[in-house]
């Protein structure tokens, strides 16, 4: 019988791989980039258009939701699981954080500086409307370390807010901007949702020139979604609203947006968001940026990335509530993310910022992203939506308005062709869905008679 090999090897195989260096070993226990997420599921009026997971103010148990709050983060701390987080950037959002006592918000955010390992430059956000929003908030913000405010404007007409339902109305947006400068907020972002049915190309122009006057080193620009299980779905179904916008009348206001945003000064760095130069979302740059950092969330329906593993807490407020103070854990999904998920990773949420670097991705896997996705790579530059640009690989213009469909192609395994999951609590009403199904009725029966 031949031999295998021409003589037998003797050395003892101890640990793989074997290029270590000495440079290497300065990042053994380097500090990873992390950022955080508070949810606050409060408002003082839920919005027609909204799929989050939230519930009204009044009658609502704010202060064991408080109290969960904190203990959720102690528990975090205590764990050590965070240990060799440095937390760059926090954020509050909903909910309206703003709905509930500025003591309150300002208690679970001490909890965290005091448990973890946060930056003493790290960006902070809070989101705010103008209906809670007041000078006191705004100081009690500012005194512990908030440092950008994210005011939810949609829009500047009172008819686009009519009807998606928003709670205030254009003539409140002026002293809601007047707070945040004259308590001294240098860094806020606007929020305007556009598509909106009933909107036309000039409708849109003016709240973008308005908002561009109004002075924000940020602004997110997003299309309205109308989801199942929402008043606003409820309110189409039964006619008592525009139609929808055509497909070529949306598409001309992404142009739009981009066009207006862009002459104003801001750049467009990511899907939906534009910023004036330095300031980018941090947020951003660690969830989304390839290659991503990891971040924590804490609340109801908070989701996190932490060690190879995605997970998120019980959507329903007192469910949340009641695992985190009965002594339970708040975690109601989870799954560890595979070598080949998290290389789909880089590329999904990457290229949600348009771009991500070759060179990173083989010096971080190993490998070449061509080795996996060549395949997927080819066609999207063969279609138009993407090219290399020296060792990155960049959406066009044409794939940054398909970027959910591009960035769809590098699921893998059992995401291909799933959906994103969503942790959505309904908040209609028996009487809600009664009300608007008799005048969807009385109105097909009208176009009948």
């Amino acid at each position: 019988m031949n031999e295998p090999f021409a003589q037998k090897d003797n050395e003892f195989v101890a640990w793989y791989p074997l290029n270590l260096t000495a440079e290497g070993a300065k990042d053994v226990w380097r500090t990873r980039r992390t950022g955080y997420y508070v949810h606050i599921p409060f408002c003082t009026a839920i919005c027609d258009y909204c799929g989050f997971a939230v519930e009204r103010l009044k009658g609502a148990p704010v202060g064991s939701y408080i109290e969960a709050l904190k203990l959720e983060i102690r528990r975090a701390a205590d764990s050590g699981r965070l240990a060799r987080h440095r937390f760059v950037c926090g954020h509050f959002g909903g909910g309206t954080p703003s709905a509930i006592p500025a003591a309150d918000l300002m208690a679970v955010k001490r909890a965290i500086d005091e448990s973890f390992d946060v930056a003493d430059d790290a960006e902070v956000t809070v989101e705010v409307n103008p209906i809670s929003f007041s000078v006191e908030k705004a100081e009690a913000y500012r005194d512990n370390g908030v440092n950008r405010i994210s005011f939810g404007v949609q829009s500047f007409d009172d008819r686009i807010l009519k009807t998606i339902g928003r709670p205030h109305r254009a003539s409140d947006v002026q002293n809601t901007l007047d707070v945040i400068r004259n308590v001294g907020f240098q860094n806020f972002s606007l929020d305007l949702i556009y598509g909106v049915p009933g909107q036309s190309l000039a409708d849109l122009r003016t709240d973008l020139e308005r908002a561009a006057q109004c002075g924000p080193t940020h602004i997110s620009c997003f299309r309205l979604e109308i989801i199942p299980l929402t008043l606003l779905k409820l309110r189409e179904a039964a006619y008592q609203i525009p139609a929808r916008l055509s497909v070529a009348l949306l598409d001309e206001m992404d142009d739009l947006v981009s066009n207006i945003l862009t002459d104003a000064g801001y750049s467009c760095y990511g899907a939906f968001n534009f910023a004036k130069p330095g300031f980018e979302s941090v947020h951003n740059s660690v969830a989304f940026v390839a290659p991503q950092g990891e971040y924590i969330g804490f609340g109801n329906s908070a989701y996190s990335f932490v060690d190879d593993q995605i997970f998120c807490n019980h959507a329903e407020v007192h469910a949340y509530a009641r695992a985190v103070l009965g002594g339970d854990s708040p975690i109601a999904l989870a799954a560890r993310v595979t070598a080949l998920e998290s290389m789909a990773r880089y590329f999904i949420l990457g290229l949600k910022f348009f771009r991500v670097s070759r060179s990173a991705f083989v010096s971080l896997y190993g490998l070449e992203p061509e080795q996996l996705f060549g395949t997927v790579l080819q066609e999207l530059e063969d279609q138009g939506l993407l090219v290399v640009d020296g060792e990155d690989y960049v959406l066009t213009a044409l794939g940054r308005r398909y970027v959910n469909n591009v960035v769809k192609r590098f699921f893998v395994g059992t995401s291909r062709g799933r959906s994103q999951y969503p942790q959505f609590v309904s908040n209609l009403s028996v009487e809600q869905i009664s009300r608007y199904a008799d005048l969807r009725a009385k109105a097909e029966q009208s176009a009948l008679s």
